[in-house]
Order: structure tokens, then C-alpha cells, then sequence
């Protein structure tokens, strides 16, 4: 008996993107400044990455799924978004005159910049749309602090003039 290996081509290029950022972050000396993106078994969770002013925000399509059957974490600046997605009840394969839809399980990586704050981080769905609100570290600003004077005490309140050598 012989087994069925089904070809995923997202996947293979998926792994050659990881590949080529690998080789161009060695090869140019850029640690930490890659964009890993990750695609695991045999789906593929399309991803928008993008930042404003106070938050990095992702958004992922997971259509008809339940929230309870997605989890997400964040673990050392990599944001994992793992699930599945479970096909209409009563459907055969064999069936289908066209299916473009995905389902079955899926898992994505993505490696945020260091100014993430995953843990405060905060998940809703909106309209079949897993939303990821990750809060940038602020700069340190700058705080006005009054600075106190010592110094010693006179009886004169007029500052003393100082002599200069050769002159009286």
C-alpha cells in the first residue's frame, strides 16, 4: 500500500523566504532586524503587520471559526497564532464543485520589533477578523527636576570681589 503525500506549495515557499532572510541577515550582519514569517503544515494564515504611533496591530482572516479554537501567545518578541479551521458540517470532498476556502489546522509566526509589549498585549474578533493590539514601549521624556543649591552662608549679601595679583 502505498500513501498519498499531499504538496503544499505555500509552504515550500514559505521556507524559502525563511531561507533567503536567514541568509541575507548572516550575510549582511543584521541580527534582529529580519521579518520572520512562518508557515506551518497546511495552512496558511494570510497577515497584515502594521504600526501607529502607540501600538503594533496585527490582523488575521479566520473566517467562521470559533474564538475558542484559536490560541495566541507571545513568547520572547514571536507572536504564535495557532487553530483550526473546521469545514461545514455534512460536506463531502467529493462533492465540492470548487473549494478555495482553507480548512484544517494552521499555525503563524511573526517576530515583532523589541519595542512590543506582548504582555500587555489584546485579542478580539471583529467580522471574521482576529485583531492583535500589542502596545509600543514609550521613549523615556524627559522630567523637570528642581536641583537645591548648597552653599555656605556670609554675613554680607553682596558677593565679595575677587583680587587680581598686581593690582591693589
Amino acid at each position: 500500500m502505498s500513501s498519498v503525500i499531499r504538496w503544499s506549495p505555500i509552504s515550500d515557499l514559505m521556507s524559502l523566504h525563511s531561507a533567503m532572510d536567514r541568509l541575507f541577515g548572516d550575510t549582511f550582519g543584521l541580527p534582529g532586524q529580519s521579518r520572520t514569517v512562518g508557515a506551518v503544515g497546511e495552512g496558511y494564515l494570510p497577515l497584515d503587520v502594521y504600526q501607529t504611533d502607540r501600538e503594533w496591530v496585527i490582523r488575521a482572516a479566520v473566517p467562521g471559526i470559533d474564538p475558542g479554537a484559536v490560541e495566541v501567545t507571545f513568547d520572547g518578541g514571536q507572536i504564535n497564532i495557532k487553530g483550526e479551521i473546521k469545514p461545514p458540517a455534512n460536506t463531502q470532498p467529493e462533492h465540492y464543485w470548487l473549494r478555495e476556502n482553507f480548512y484544517g489546522k494552521f499555525s503563524r509566526q511573526v517576530t515583532l520589533p523589541e519595542d512590543a509589549l506582548g504582555e500587555q498585549a489584546k485579542a478580539e474578533f471583529l467580522n471574521g477578523m482576529l485583531i492583535l493590539r500589542l502596545p509600543k514601549a514609550q521613549p523615556a521624556r524627559p522630567k523637570s527636576v528642581k536641583i537645591p543649591i548648597s552653599g555656605g552662608t556670609g554675613t554680607n549679601s553682596e558677593p565679595k570681589q575677587l583680587e587680581t595679583p598686581g593690582r591693589k
